[in-house]
């Protein structure tokens, strides 16, 4: 059996069902390719639940997952995945193999650093569009979809969720996500993406220092931004009460 278990963002987001699945399994993997979180580690994790906890790197959840469905094939194998474990495509995937081997596979959903991010921001929920990736340039080249999507979420009035790529453990954020919007914004030149423009930054989500504010293009360069991991809102049109809402934001409390 393999058994996808949601962590949440930090360890006050473990559900008491995740933690009965986790406890229950003969073996734990950790996911610490696909997300960062600023305390969930494999040996918190270990001392949490009093199992011994592998971690699961690139290699082993992309090209070895083989190795995972071969011990799930007679054993309650799980992998610990921060926020929800079905945010990744990587995960889906492995649950659509382990389902193709003939092997049960269950999802223990996690606080999602998506829906973490829509609840603090007060937003609409029913206006947010496609979400997107700003990923590291590639060369000399910058992926355009990022701004594409926005344009077009945009025409409609509606919100962007913009997740910030993680490469070799190295994440990126905010300031570099802006800079790369306006390259974008240079070489595209269809003014979807304005200096004056007002975004909403979530830092550290979940942390002790975690931190959500509406900041305008121009001055996230100056900002007082915690390190990643970061996580952007490019917004759409505001309604009467997300006006009014926006000027109630507020970061964690306790």
């Amino acid at each position: 059996m393999l058994r996808l278990v949601g962590l949440g963002l930090v360890p006050d987001h473990l559900t008491q069902g995740a933690l009965k699945a986790l406890r229950s399994s003969d073996l734990v993997y950790m996911d610490y390719y696909t997300s960062l979180s600023c305390s969930w580690s494999p040996s918190l994790l270990s001392q949490i639940t009093g199992k011994r906890v592998e971690p699961a790197d690139r290699e082993l959840l992309e090209r070895g997952y083989r190795k995972i469905l071969n011990e799930a094939a007679g054993r309650v194998v799980s992998l610990a995945c921060i926020g929800d474990p079905m945010i990744s495509t990587t995960h889906v995937s492995l649950v659509i193999e382990a389902k193709r081997a003939g092997i049960e596979a269950y999802v223990i959903p996690g606080v999602s650093v998506h829906c973490y991010l829509v609840s603090k921001s007060m937003l609409s929920s029913y206006k947010f569009g496609r979400s997107v990736t700003i990923t590291f340039k590639k060369g000399e080249k910058v992926d355009p979809t990022p701004y594409q999507v926005i344009r077009e979420n945009r025409r409609l009035g509606l919100h962007t969720v913009i997740y910030l790529d993680l490469s070799e453990g190295n994440p990126m954020d905010a300031k570099e996500a802006v800079r790369l919007l306006l390259e974008m914004e240079a070489e595209i030149g269809e003014g979807v993406v304005k200096p004056n423009d007002e975004i909403l930054v979530g830092a550290r989500l979940g942390c002790e220092d975690e931190k959500v504010e509406w900041i305008d293009i121009r001055s996230i360069g100056s900002s007082a931004l915690p390190p990643p991991p970061h996580i952007i809102i490019f917004p759409g049109r505001l309604n009467f009460v997300e006006v009014e809402a926006k000027k109630c934001l507020t970061s964690r409390i306790g």
